[in-house]
């Protein structure tokens, strides 16, 4: 115990005099002073002193006081890893030990910027050295595979059904039903394929080094990254690239990375809405393949001949060598935040392994973020409007106004590539071991059926193999959102929109975004800005506009005795808070999220279990508001329930219970709730603390064994407290409230049914009216898709059931939930959620 406690003094000593050094000036100065100049001097700096080594004199004798009870002391300096996003150890451990031993682990933590090229050695190297640059990158062979799709068998099975279809539905002869199939397969794949050029890339790429910098401050890479993709495409597997979709500049940037660095390009996956004249062409010159937005042409009938050629094109393309890329998200995120995976491509990449098309793949999460988003903003839609679709006119319009704009920086960032195989093992081996099945999981592999993959298949779709599927994909989702680099913009909206709402000066803002740079950092987040607070905050501050904060300079006039002494001019700073300014503001907000979502989730759950004595001035004069720790686990499960398509808030190998066991324990850690345990020694009870981070108990081991006693965590009254937990409830509210008014609107469906865009309608309306009423305090509220993502809800819940007709979808209550008291019940259920506390 003695040299525990010599150990710990040392260490605390060490950050007693990393406090306390003062800094001094180790040049001469020749500047000449007066006599009475220097004696002023000397008189401040021996007040200095004195001031110095009183605050080191408090922080020790506090240091003394909390050494038992704090925790061991982390390394002063914190060296960033060059490499910043491995995959999961639980899912892939033999992927994630491979492709960076031989990476140049040089500290380099913010990247190059990829758009500065160096001129070569040579004469025409330096005066053409983008031209030489481009000129000098790799080639590849990018085969077409037309032929080889065409008469594949799998293709020519579904152009045999949607022959037959074609004669039952509309009678006719089968030969020339068959020719018309036939015929209509080869105009879709001519349609669909990509047509990817060496020659197209370069010439797209020295335009590129052109355009970037008139609207792009830079654009950040990690060489370790580059190097570990050189490696991977040298491993001769194909790589499957799967960005989150924030922009139409996404794909752009990839290309561009990938070619500068003589890394093979991919086929991407491209809606067909993109498909516009000679822009179209050009996209599917650098490596577009157009998928249709939608395949079906009428809901609820799958079209197979569409399904089987795009499915066989993948296949084909995989089994020539190409790489992949596609949108894990399907389309571009509207709020800011990842939206939940559609696993349609993936499922045919998975099927080109199971069916031995392909040895393996390298799955490869690429995250990417923008200070500014290029495409100009979502607000239209998420008020209700229909999207615009784009024409070359439209197009031309938005590409000139672009290059007249100041964008800020661009990150890019690629996650470390995991083997296909090994991810569908680990899963397929979670699945046996949740089955209870003894058998060994290289026995039970999954096999290749056409029913299989949800593009080719038709109605029947294996359920394992659809949650075998969804696993990966969360997976990936989550992998890149917690990989997607933190721009400034994001800081600085999400501090004004949660933190000064009403406003602040800049010298508190610089001062909030200090601390949130820590909290930050102590998340292991990927920050892709540095230098001085306050040159950063001016910077976002630009990138952001007078549209979304407003700044002005106020005079403050500082008074002794109600006489004036002095004014002063401090900037005051505050965000635009009214609708539709705020909508946009919010989508640069939402990228911080991740970072404090489940801290958030557990105070909204203390929140709404406690709302019976957290106001109540009795229970506050006691000083006794406890909550049980099994309550606070139960809401906030069934918070998580509620906004379980808002957010992945865990990787799918792991148990969401014990990630919010854990959360709470963090948040106790804080001091903003207690932990009420049985009598103890104070040693014992700071051993137990420090002990339990090096428990390797399993997930459900640590779950059962917190579930053996009733635990029980004491509230803490305190103003900084409440303050900290007001932050994080308020970081939830405004999408409680959507989802309240939600459940609210489900009393128009009482005894009648509406379409999705009537009944969205209806509950943006709801929304409008709590908003003019002060009932909803957030304009963020008004939102398409959180509306969308709650009536997801109530079908999972089945609450709601949709049946759709042509091509749209009539929503109507489920015979059960067909009256006012059972709705008003789904009500209450999220409503209990929106409780707020009284600071004052």
């Amino acid at each position: 115990m003695v040299d525990i406690l010599s150990t710990r003094l040392q260490e605390v000593y060490a950050k007693w005099e990393s406090r306390t050094e003062v800094k001094r000036n180790s040049e001469p100065t020749t500047t000449r002073y007066s006599f009475g100049e220097l004696r002023r001097t000397g008189q401040q700096l021996h007040r200095k002193k004195i001031q110095d080594r009183e605050l080191a004199r408090k922080i020790r004798d506090s240091s003394l006081f909390k050494i038992k009870e704090s925790e061991p002391l982390a390394p002063l300096i914190k060296e960033k890893p060059s490499f910043l996003h491995p995959c999961c150890n639980t899912c892939t451990p033999c992927s994630r030990n491979s492709l960076v031993n031989t990476i140049n682990r040089q500290y380099m933590p913010f990247g190059l910027n990829i758009l500065v090229v160096n001129p070569g050695t040579t004469l025409f190297s330096k005066v053409f050295y983008c031209i030489s640059h481009v000129y000098n990158r790799r080639e590849y062979d990018y085969s077409k595979v037309t032929q080889m799709v065409l008469n594949d068998e799998r293709l020519q099975e579904a152009i045999t059904l949607d022959a037959l279809e074609t004669v039952n539905n509309e009678g006719g002869s089968e030969k020339k039903a068959l020719e018309k199939a036939k015929a209509r397969a080869k105009m879709i794949l001519l349609e669909m394929e990509s047509r990817i050029s060496n020659l197209l890339l370069k010439m797209t790429a020295w335009v590129l080094y052109k355009l970037l910098p008139c609207f792009i401050q830079s654009a950040i890479v990690l060489p370790s990254q580059i190097q570990m993709l050189r490696k991977a495409n040298e491993t001769g597997l194909p790589l499957v690239f799967l960005p989150l979709h924030r922009s139409h500049l996404d794909y752009i940037m990839i290309s561009f990375t990938l070619l500068m660095n003589d890394i093979r390009n991919p086929l991407i996956a491209a809606g067909d809405n993109l498909k516009i004249p000679f822009l179209g062409w050009i996209l599917q010159g650098l490596g577009a393949f157009f998928i249709k937005r939608r395949m079906d042409p009428v809901l609820g009938r799958k079209d197979v001949l569409y399904r089987a050629t795009l499915h066989t094109y993948i296949m084909e393309s995989l089994r020539a060598g190409h790489n992949i890329e596609f949108f894990i998200e399907g389309g571009r995120t509207r709020t800011g935040k990842p939206c939940m995976p559609k696993g349609g491509i993936l499922s045919v990449i998975i099927d080109a392994y199971m069916d031995g098309i392909v040895e393996d793949a390298l799955l490869v999460p690429v995250a990417m973020n923008y200070e500014r988003l290029v495409d100009g903003n979502f607000v239209r839609e998420q008020l209700g409007q229909p999207k615009k679709m784009e024409t070359f006119r439209s197009t031309m319009k938005a590409i000139w106004e672009t290059l007249k704009g100041n964008y800020g920086i661009v990150k890019v960032d690629f996650c470390q590539p995991f083997s296909l195989k090994e991810m569908l093992n680990s899963f397929q081996a979670q699945q046996n071991k949740l089955a209870g099945n003894k058998m060994p999981a290289t026995e039970k592999t999954l096999k290749y059926t056409m029913s299989s993959s949800s593009l080719y298949g038709t109605d029947v779709i294996v359920e394992e193999y659809r949650q075998l599927v969804d696993s990966i994909a969360r997976h990936v989702v989550y992998d890149c959102s917690t990989s997607t680099p933190i721009m400034s913009t994001n800081v600085v909206a999400f501090l004004l929109l949660n933190k000064f709402r009403d406003g602040c000066t800049l010298d508190k803002l610089v001062e909030a975004f200090d601390s949130m740079r820590l909290e930050i950092e102590a998340h292991k987040r990927n920050i892709a800005f540095c230098g001085e607070s306050i040159d950063i905050i001016n910077h976002a501050l630009d990138i952001l506009g007078p549209g979304l904060v407003k700044q002005q300079k106020q005079e403050i006039t500082e008074a002794i005795d109600g006489q004036p002494l002095k004014s002063d001019f401090v900037t005051a700073i505050r965000p635009v808070s009214i609708l539709p300014n705020v909508i946009e503001l919010s989508y640069y907000s939402n990228a911080m999220l991740t970072c404090y979502v489940m801290d958030s989730i557990i105070v909204t759950a203390l929140y709404a279990e406690l709302q019976s004595q957290i106001n109540d001035p009795v229970a506050i004069a006691q000083n006794n508001i406890t909550v049980s720790k099994d309550l606070l686990i139960q809401w906030s499960l069934k918070l998580c329930d509620i906004l379980k398509y808002e957010f992945i808030f865990c990787k799918p190998c792991q148990e969401l219970e014990y990630v919010v066991i854990e959360a709470i324990e963090n948040l106790s850690y804080t001091d903003i709730i207690t932990l009420q345990e049985e009598c103890c020694l104070e040693d014992e009870a700071w051993s137990r603390r420090y002990a339990q981070k090096f428990d390797d108990s399993s997930d459900e081991e640590y779950i059962n064994k917190n579930r053996t006693k009733n635990t029980q965590y004491k509230l803490s009254l305190l103003p900084e407290h409440a303050k900290r937990m007001e932050f994080l409830h308020t970081l939830l509210r405004p999408l409680v409230d959507t989802y309240t008014l939600s459940a609210f609107t489900l009393k128009k469906l009482v005894g009648r049914s509406l379409s999705e865009r009537d009944l969205v309608q209806e509950v943006l309306a709801e929304l409008k009216t709590s908003l003019d009423r002060g009932i909803v305090n957030y304009g963020e509220s008004l939102c398409v898709d959180p509306i969308k993502n709650s009536l997801k809800l109530f079908e999972k819940w089945n609450v709601l059931e949709c049946l759709p007709q042509e091509n749209i979808k009539i929503f109507y209550l489920k015979d059960e939930y067909d009256k006012d008291s059972a709705v008003t019940k789904i009500y209450e259920t999220i409503a209990a959620f929106k409780w707020t506390r009284n600071v004052n």
